[in-house]
């Protein structure tokens, strides 16, 4: 019985060994087949690093830090959708692979079409959810289809050994390319789907559609479509006729008493000068639009932050009734105008660098041109200060308490903070 008894122990014991020494085998199987894929990635001709996707991952940096304050106030499903949404976008800014692009530029983007059905409050998410597919998914295999027929042409799907090709296919190929692009920023006449989107989405999945996934098209305009900028994407022409709409669109959002539908008309208007500095062609003005990006998602991101904070404590997206969210506190009156001063574009924010350098090319080419802009900008800086005004006038006296509160003035204090402090880094 002592025999057996021994023989059940060692038996034990050797199958514990055992599974112990194959689990650690299988791991570091794993391990090493993972770094040899992440090995042939950065140095297959897959990844590169460059000033364009510095801005861009430092934009979803600083978004994931100032979401991780919010832990307590997501779900489960919602921290891991936008952290899968946050990690292929870090891995699309540095993609030079045509293929792989797709792959993460899709993965980047589906997670919060995901989110926009399962954890949308509000009952309009469905219709908002087909705007969303509809503009942005559906563009997704023709666009696939666009790369296949590039690099075929190119003999590779590496973007750095692309050359400029002459041929009116490739040309047109380029365009649809651009166009696909272009409904993802989103532009006119493409922009009716952001607006609805921001509407019935939750403050989550709005802080990453403005924060890093409209920079996502024009990352890809710039790195595919190179050859037709500006003279056929971007042109001269275009821009005015986007002017002309996105000014009209300053006014929808002066009437406009929806928070979130505000925030989002002035997102539009504001990333055209991103679209425009591609238009003026000049070297210099390539890193200044992604420049630009870095601030205008970081005030995008801040003030819908803000905005997420005020419908915690009012139970309201009324822009009027929001007042009573801010006006018995003076530190959030002070945030407050701190973040409609980022979306305003005041010294020393680093869209209005981004802003002084393009109106002076834009002067440069054509002083009407730069008249016009001029204009243009004035009224982006006027809309927000009229809710400044708002802020500012009439107090309430109420008192906050909450875990909300505190962790969402942190997460706002944080992308307040860069968004000034950030020019002198950049």
């Amino acid at each position: 019985m002592g025999f057996k008894g021994v023989d059940w122990y060692s038996g034990l014991i050797g199958f514990v060994f055992v599974g112990s020494l194959s689990v650690m085998v299988a791991q570091i199987l794993f391990i090493q087949s993972l770094c040899l894929w992440v090995f042939g990635l950065v140095f297959g001709g897959v990844f590169c690093f460059d000033g364009l996707s510095l801005y861009l991952i430092l934009l979803s940096i600083l978004l994931c830090v100032s979401l991780l304050f919010w832990w307590e106030s997501v779900s489960f499903v919602s921290g891991i959708m936008i952290g899968l949404s946050l990690v292929f976008s870090l891995f699309c800014y540095c993609c030079v692979n045509a293929l792989w692009f797709w792959v993460f530029y899709e993965m980047s983007i589906i997670p919060l079409l995901v989110l926009l059905v399962l954890e949308s409050p509000y009952s309009e998410r469905y219709v908002a959810s087909w705007y969303f597919l509809g503009y942005v998914v559906f563009t997704s295999l023709p666009m696939l289809l666009c790369f296949c027929y590039l690099a075929l042409g190119a003999g590779s799907f590496d973007l750095r050994v692309w050359g400029f090709s002459t041929s009116v296919t490739s040309l047109f190929i380029s365009v649809v390319l651009s166009i696909m692009f272009i409904t993802k920023i989103p532009l006119f006449p493409f922009h009716v789907w952001l607006p609805i989107v921001h509407a019935e989405a939750s403050s989550p999945v709005s802080v990453c559609l403005s924060g890093y996934v409209m920079k996502l098209g024009i990352l890809g305009v710039c790195r595919f479509c190179s050859q037709v900028l500006p003279d056929l994407v971007f042109s001269p022409y275009y821009l005015l006729v986007c002017l002309f709409f996105a000014s009209l669109f300053f006014f929808s959002a002066s009437r406009e008493l929806d928070g979130k539908r505000w925030l989002a008309f002035l997102s539009l208007c504001h990333i055209l000068i991103a679209a425009g500095c591609l238009c003026v062609g000049s070297c210099s003005l390539g890193g200044v639009s992604f420049l630009y990006c870095l601030g205008h998602g970081m005030s995008a991101g801040v003030t819908f932050l803000f905005l997420w904070l005020s419908y915690e404590v009012s139970g309201t997206r009324n822009l009027f009734l929001l007042k009573s969210a801010v006006s018995g506190s003076l530190l959030l009156r002070v945030l407050a105008c701190f973040c409609l001063c980022t979306v305003c574009s005041l010294p020393v924010t680093i869209q209005f660098f981004c802003e002084v350098l393009f109106l002076w090319e834009a002067f440069f080419k054509n002083s009407l041109f730069g008249v016009v802009l001029f204009v243009y900008l004035f009224l982006g800086g006027l809309i927000p200060l009229f809710l400044v005004g708002v802020i500012l006038s009439r107090h309430w006296d109420i008192n906050y308490s909450g875990r909300c509160v505190f962790s969402g003035l942190a997460s706002i204090g944080v992308l307040v903070f860069w968004s000034f402090a950030l020019f002198l880094v950049a």
